[in-house]
């Protein structure tokens, strides 16, 4: 039998056809699938009713959350924003799946052939009536699809306020459709930051974090991490290419699952990357997320990585993994390198996950934390796997008049010589210098996408609405200068002859993502060779170390340690230089990268929440720029802290017992107070 293009196997139904139903009460507030479909069973809810029940706490919970000036011809805030705190709504949802409400070029909305969430759930309820038998693991599950995926029936411009001829695409993605066919309802698009990027899109606004208000809900895909906090749908499907889907698993402590790259497809993605776009479950329990995982991991055609899954699913559903989930004979690895107390932001975050350590220990698991886990494997494979990044970020171990061999060879056999807990964060953190690799990817999706008014980057710029601000350091740019970033490079030069300003700007016309490459193979022999030194089953550290920062003010410093480095061009006869900084050690002020640079899978699970927290005070430029200034706090404040359990390719079911046991032993997630029940819930 299959659900759609992927295989479930006879033993999987039966599993999920035969789970017998009890009698408990049913309450909405952090209800599980298992909890929803076993009142199902009890007959004590409907899959309508339960649409009705999300409907009205979005209603009352899912409005605008900062303060800005409204433009009247759009409706959108366009300019600069203020958090607010108490603001009771978190803004995570873009659009509702209800006739009329989500299509802006299809206002009328009659086509019978997409059934809006109220329509699919009374096909549910009648099929259910009908047999008695769920239609899938996800029977009635109402779920937020982040703005970057495609969905058939609603409006799909990755946040954008883009003239689309029709802002519906032609098909699901492909995890979409996996979803509808296990019998999700897909009740809403979560709003996410513009093209990928930042808290706030030009279309869906900003979102706020349902823990303070005044903070980020996790950056490109807070908005599907808030609405599952939140309790306005049961689970939500988010994106990562860094930080994001961890950053809002743990900024809103819920479940966070990345699979390993190549086990979920990224078919219908509006991309933004070709090398490390990877799809994000964020569920509030383990159990959920491995039970959406079941749904969507497998072989898809229209994803050449995803071949590399044929042989790597688990003939069992991945949820099994979590019953009596023990760490008993596990071993995890330490990655104390990631845990460094850069200031007094850094430390409240660290003394949870400190404890988490503890608490895996005395629930079984067998701690290896030699201080320095990837020193070794750095000092033996950096050098040769790639030496030309090791001589660009640490220019001082390669002197003038030596050769790189001669260094490398040196550093190889004298690991004294290299720095290398601060590698090992430069590595994680790096972005390797590539050309053309976003415009070709969202301009092959545009064209494939087949709009008459939007085929490339250049109509995106000349047919969008845009939000805009001043610099905000740490922040990412605004969306329109991002785009134009993706056809010209701009650089900054002064002329040594005589100090006047110069401003070279380079159309980007080659493609070129080898740097990726290089790092994903550097990171995945160094995992690999850790792993298999110390005998582990499964890393750990800390998702994050700085909580969730305030929207719209500066973030804590990424480049840690760098030194100032001159850059001399000659341009048309003229000799030119500027100034660069070159970052010796870093510091992840959203999260740690060792996964989606890696491709490894990650689990983020809630660790705790924080006592106090450090925030930035805001020096301004004469631009207007928000620059980051000296720390201001402590501020007692309750915020989400999580961390990563990360594994060999295609360990998920491994990873998934891992989360489950911890899970079980600690229960840190709680709802965030503001966010409770309204009237009339049950």
């Amino acid at each position: 039998m299959h659900y759609g293009k992927f295989p479930v196997s006879a033993m999987i139904l039966a599993f999920w056809f035969s789970v017998p139903a009890a009698a408990q009460k049913f309450h909405l507030e952090e209800a599980s699938i298992a909890d929803i479909h076993r009142a199902m069973r009890a007959r004590q809810l409907t899959a309508t009713r339960l649409v009705n029940l999300y409907l009205k706490r979005i209603d009352t919970y899912n409005g605008r959350c900062v303060s800005g000036a409204v433009d009247p011809a759009t409706g959108y805030l366009l300019g600069d924003i203020a958090p607010v705190e108490k603001a009771g709504r978190v803004g995570a949802l873009i659009t509702l799946n209800l006739r009329g409400k989500r299509s802006k070029t299809d206002p009328v909305d009659a086509d019978p052939n997409m059934p809006d969430a109220l329509e699919v759930a009374k096909a549910l309820d009648a099929e259910f009536a009908r047999t008695g038998r769920l239609k899938g693991p996800l029977h009635g599950i109402p779920f937020a699809i982040k703005d970057q995926f495609d969905t058939f029936d609603m409006r799909s411009t990755s946040g954008a306020g883009a003239n689309y001829a029709n802002d519906r695409p032609p098909a699901d993605a492909e995890i979409v459709a996996r979803l509808r066919k296990a019998g999700a309802i897909i009740l809403a698009k979560a709003n996410m930051g513009e093209y990928a990027s930042g808290d706030r899109s030009s279309h869906g606004g900003t979102t706020c974090n349902p823990y303070d208000t005044s903070r980020s809900a996790g950056r490109s895909s807070g908005g599907s991490g808030a609405a599952v906090s939140a309790n306005l749908v049961t689970c939500a499907i988010g994106e990562e290419t860094g930080p994001s889907a961890r950053n809002p698993a743990a900024n809103n402590s819920v479940v966070g699952i990345v699979a390993t790259h190549s086990l979920v497809s990224r078919a219908g993605i509006i991309p933004a990357s070709l090398t490390r776009d990877r799809p994000g479950i964020l569920c509030r329990t383990v159990k959920d997320a491995a039970t959406v995982l079941t749904a969507v991991a497998g072989y898809d055609p229209r994803d050449p990585a995803t071949a590399a899954s044929v042989g790597q699913v688990p003939g069992q559903p991945y949820e099994r993994f979590t019953d009596n989930a023990s760490l008993k004979g596990i071993r995890i690895g330490v990655v104390r390198e990631l845990f460094r107390p850069f200031t007094r932001a850094d430390e409240d975050s660290i003394r949870i996950v400190d404890q988490a350590l503890r608490d895996l220990a005395k629930a079984g698991a067998t701690i290896v934390d030699p201080g320095a886990l990837f020193a070794q494997a750095i000092a033996e494979l950096v050098p040769s796997l790639d030496a030309p990044t090791l001589a660009a970020a640490f220019k001082e171990l390669f002197p003038a008049g030596t050769t790189m061999i001669e260094k490398t060879l040196d550093i190889a056999s004298d690991p004294s010589k290299i720095p290398a807990e601060a590698i090992l964060r430069v590595l994680v953190e790096r972005e390797p210098p590539n050309s053309g690799e976003v415009r070709y990817a969202l301009d092959r999706y545009l064209r494939e996408r087949g709009d008459r008014n939007i085929r490339s980057v250049r109509d995106l710029l000349e047919q969008s609405t845009f939000y805009d601000h001043a610099t905000i350091e740490g922040v990412t740019l605004p969306p329109r200068r991002r785009l134009e970033g993706l056809l010209t490079r701009t650089q900054q030069f002064t002329r040594k002859s005589d100090g006047s300003p110069f401003t070279q700007r380079t159309p980007i016309a080659t493609l070129d993502v080898s740097g990726w490459h290089v790092l994903r193979t550097t990171l995945q022999m160094l995992v690999n060779k850790v792993m298999a030194d110390n005998r582990l089953d499964a890393l750990v550290y800390p998702t994050k170390t700085i909580p969730a920062p305030l929207l719209a003010n500066p973030v804590e410093p990424a480049a840690f340690k760098s030194v100032k480095d001159t850059i001399t061009a000659t341009i048309d006869g003229q000799e030119y230089q500027r100034t660069a900084d070159r970052a010796i050690d870093v510091r992840a002020p959203l999260t740690w990268r060792l996964s989606p640079n890696s491709g490894y899978p990650a689990i983020a699970a809630p660790a705790g929440f924080t006592r106090e927290v450090y925030d930035r005070a805001v020096v301004r430029g004469e631009d207007g720029a928000k620059m980051a200034g000296e720390l201001v706090g402590p501020k007692a404040v309750g915020l989400p802290v999580s961390i990563d359990f990360l594994g060999r390719p295609f360990s998920e079911p491994l990873l998934i017992r891992i989360a489950a046991a911890y899970e079980k032993a600690t229960r840190h997630r709680r709802p965030p107070k503001d966010f409770g029940p309204v009237a009339g819930e049950p």
